[in-house]
């Protein structure tokens, strides 16, 4: 059975239990700021675990996207791990429970998956006799193949009875598939929880029925829930009966892509096969990430999507691929995953694009590490020892992507070896801060403020559509995260209403300020800062500016008129500017981040270079035609189909109802879209561009300012005109002629002045000056001297010293305006024959001052940024020409 029908079984078998289908969450948690990925079914439904969210959804099921990386080393080692996975899970919100759980879970694997009941064994915890008595009275299950553990196997989350944390949690129970003796390790006391690969986990069902309190106490929930996680993978595994997850359908053309690439053909047990099974995994979870928003970066989620993506090149390094090709990658994943995950073809462009900036960006990483990696073999010789310590090999591996196989065999040619036991404790260290700040976290039922309104208040409605005043009521008021009954004045607080017409910050629109005050005589006054949205609540963040306001009251909120109509200008004005990017460059250039205010706009977009200056100027004109077109902007609401298709755009990344909000700017731009607008585009007034520049890989942005805020550039820029015009003695139109004749005769100055310290320093150097200030080291001239000038005046100084002085080491140095050092080293010819060198005089020096250098034995130039340790620089030269001699 193919995966995609396994999948499509599972969701019709449950939909068939009266199980409503919900589709796949955003691998980005929406609002869950406790999550950096989704990493299980059950993340979407939190509320409904709790009673809260959507009260009619009481049976769900779904094929979820998950992303976990806490495992991320046994990736391609082993036949089960991945970071990208696909998981069914059926869930019930106070419905049923364990009977009917047990029950349909062995039906689907007995009926509908056809497999023989004698291949499969079940676990389940050692104190839930329930389950025990489902499982054998009700199911029939032979006693001997339940198994029983402990709370470390069997029991959600693990180990939450000794050490929590507190919350939702209870026993659960796994099925298992039996490959037979002949695939495990042989041990007659194998069973479920050994690490072999005999017994296939396939589907974990978790009982939520107690809540745990501090000490480790466990009351029963008053509404119990079933959680259950089936790996998609692991059952087309089972089903197909091949050895691996990587042998499955959905990865065949993968692998065979990557083999061909490679040039070899694929066999699961050879040298070849962990990487090989490595890069698909990583390529799946890259192309998944980036359609839904995640960009590679040095931040957070986009920091563990461009991990993700190293390691699958440094992976195609070590097979001989030193060349991008993970775009091409695309194809065989596309073939597989397009029809279910249409997001995938949607942004089929930018993910092109965004991979190939990446792979060409750490492509000149990988060679500063060969550099950084060369710097640590001369440090080896120059301190005769022949092993690179483990935190070295961790950092080459952490910053600069090499495998430690790589690091390895690049000392062997030296006949030096790495520390790879000291390398396994750093990665160690560092798999535990990973795995304790991202990833899956187990405390995922936390709640605060908003979680305990949402159990007592509908979210709030927001009525700033259509208008910017409107009365509502005071459900509740956060202090310092904590709910209160009241706020006195001068106290900062968040006030949350049951309705409101202020914005909250969502899809890069940044949130309203306003006004709100009490209905009943202006009691009190509250000045609205800011506003966020939480779970559907709109917090107003802000100070009590008169009396004290109280839960309950009835209120008048006022929005800021005139920093709403700004800020709608800029985003009206950022759907007009998508539009002309994508007729000037192409259809590539899709949006991937904004931020509107009402300053200015802030729009990141999927282009692999810069804008030419035509380019620039031409997507400002179209901009400006179509404001000066004057046309409508409408709103509508329509089904996600619908709007498709009439073309409308979707923002990657973003998660979208049934329902959706269709802007329409004239007949030149349809984008779903939650913001606030201009009623027509003649409200916008001048659209100006004020900076263009990279984010990421693939990624540029712009920044821009409309309306008023273009007269106030204009004016500014106006003005410093006529200043420079004021100092340079000159007139507007002359001013480009006055600055390029000021430019030359300051080039001749400073050729001048090269010249003349030349001079100076030749002068000095052959006159003795220098010679006779210099120190005996063992009987070698050794000058160590702060001079005036550059690299080139201490290179000229220092090559006629090596020249017309035989016996003699010199280190020159000099420090520029911006607290920068230049070094220049040099050897006379006999001593250079001796064994001494000038690289490696100028490389010890620098690195006192953090920095690097090279060059020849002779003469060779340096340099570092800490002037303060110039003299600490020339004692550690004085060492290594002793070390040296």
């Amino acid at each position: 059975m193919k995966t995609n029908e396994i999948r499509q079984a599972f969701l019709d078998f449950f939909e068939s239990k009266q199980h409503t289908i919900v589709r796949s969450d955003t691998l980005v948690p929406a609002g869950d700021s406790s999550l950096l990925f989704t990493g299980a079914g059950m993340n979407q439904f939190k509320d409904e675990f709790y009673g809260r969210g959507n009260q009619s959804l009481k049976r769900a099921v779904t094929c979820q996207k998950c992303l976990r990386t806490g495992d991320i080393e046994q990736v391609g080692r082993t036949a089960s791990h991945h970071t990208f996975f696909e998981m069914l899970g059926n869930f019930s919100f106070g419905d049923y429970f364990k009977e009917e759980a047990i029950c349909w879970a062995w039906e689907f694997m007995s009926d509908k998956m056809k497999l023989p009941p004698e291949k499969m064994v079940v676990s389940i915890y050692e104190e839930d006799t329930e389950a025990e008595r489902i499982w054998g009275d009700v199911v029939g299950f032979p006693e001997e193949k339940i198994y029983k553990y402990g709370e470390d196997e069997n029991f959600w989350p693990a180990n939450v009875r000794s050490e929590g944390p507190d919350g939702p949690c209870g026993p659960c129970s796994e099925i298992f598939y039996d490959k037979g003796p002949q695939a495990g390790c042989g041990s007659a006391s194998c069973d479920p929880s050994c690490d072999c690969d005999r017994y296939v986990e396939v589907w974990n069902l978790v009982f939520q029925e107690y809540d745990r309190k501090e000490g480790g106490k466990l009351d029963p929930l008053p509404m119990q829930n079933i959680d259950t996680g089936m790996g998609l993978e692991r059952m087309a595994r089972v089903m197909q009966d091949v050895p691996t997850n990587f042998d499955i359908d959905v990865f065949k053309p993968l692998i065979n892509k990557i083999s061909e690439l490679v040039g070899c053909d694929y066999s699961p047990d050879s040298d070849k096969a962990p990487l090989i099974r490595r890069i698909a995994d990583h390529a799946r979870s890259v192309f998944f990430c980036i359609a839904d928003g995640v960009i590679p970066s040095n931040e957070e989620r986009g920091y563990v999507v461009r991990r993700v993506l190293r390691r699958a090149v440094r992976d195609g390094f070590q097979l001989g691929l030193e060349r991008p090709f993970i775009t091409e990658l695309i194809d065989p994943v596309l073939s597989v995953f397009a029809d279910t995950y249409p997001e995938l073809e949607e942004g089929r462009k930018h993910i092109e694009t965004v991979v190939r900036q990446e792979e060409k960006s750490f492509q000149q990483t990988v060679q500063r590490g060969s550099a950084i990696l060369s710097e640590h073999i001369a440090n080896l010789k120059r301190q005769k020892s022949a092993v690179l310590r483990g935190k070295e090999v961790f950092d080459l591996y952490q910053t600069y992507g090499f495998p430690v196989e790589m690091t390895e065999s690049i000392l062997h040619e030296h006949n030096m070896s790495a520390d790879v036991q000291g390398f396994l404790s750093e990665l160690e260290k560092h798999q535990k801060r990973s795995k304790d700040s991202s990833g899956f976290n187990r405390d995922v039922f936390a709640q605060g403020p908003v979680s305990q309104l949402s159990e007592h208040y509908e979210k709030t409605e927001f009525t700033g559509y259509r208008t910017l005043e409107s009365e509502g009521n005071v459900i509740g008021i956060i202090d310092n995260g904590e709910l209160v009954e009241n706020a006195e004045e001068g106290r900062t607080v968040q006030l949350v209403l049951d309705r409101t017409p202020a914005y909250g910050e969502s899809g890069g629109q940044k949130g309203d300020k306003a006004v709100i005050r009490s209905s009943e005589q202006q009691r009190w006054e509250f000045e609205v800062d800011d506003v966020f949205r939480e779970k559907g609540f709109f917090l107003h963040e802000g100070k009590v500016k008169k009396g004290s306001v109280n839960k309950g009251d009835r209120v008048v909120c006022i929005v800021d008129k005139q920093r709403r109509k700004a800020t709608a200008r800029n985003h009206t004005a950022t759907h007009l500017l998508h539009c002309a990017l994508r007729e000037v460059l192409g259809e590539h250039a899709s949006q991937s981040g904004s931020s509107v205010g009402p300053e200015r706009l802030r729009f990141d977009f999927t282009n692999p270079t810069q804008l030419s200056a035509e380019q620039r100027e031409t997507v400002e004109n179209i901009v400006n035609e179509r404001i000066l077109a004057d046309s409508a902007v409408a709103d509508s609401y329509m089904s996600r189909s619908e709007a498709q298709e009439v073309g409308a755009m979707a923002l990657f990344g973003e998660k979208y109802g049934d329902v959706v909000r269709v802007i329409s700017v004239g007949d030149v731009s349809r984008e779903l879209c939650g913001g606030t607008h201009c009623e027509r585009t003649g409200e916008i007034g001048l659209f100006k561009i004020i900076a263009e520049s990279s984010v990421a890989g693939g990624v540029r942005r712009i920044e821009a300012v409309t309306g008023l805020n273009s007269l106030q550039l204009l004016r500014e820029r106006e003005n410093l005109i006529g200043e420079l015009c004021s100092s340079l003695g000159t007139q507007k139109e002359k001013l480009p002629s006055r600055v390029d004749e000021l430019q030359r005769r300051i080039r001749e100055v400073r050729n001048d002045l090269q010249k003349a310290r030349e001079s100076a320093m030749k002068q000095m150097a052959s006159g003795g000056g220098l010679i006779e200030e210099s120190e005996d080291i063992q009987g070698v001239r050794a000058v160590f001297k702060v001079m005036d000038g550059g690299h080139k005046s201490l290179r000229s100084a220092a090559d006629v010293l090596r020249k017309d002085n035989g016996n003699m080491v010199c280190l020159l140095a000099a420090c520029g305006d911006d607290g920068k050092v230049a070094l220049v080293a040099a050897v006379s010819d006999d001593l250079v024959k001796s064994g001494l060198s000038a690289r490696e005089i100028a490389v010890s020096a620098a690195k006192v001052l953090g920095g690097g250098g090279g060059g020849r034995d002779d003469l060779a130039q340096a340099g570092g940024s800490d002037a303060s340790r110039i003299e600490e620089a020339f004692e550690a030269a004085r060492e290594e020409i002793k070390q040296s001699l």
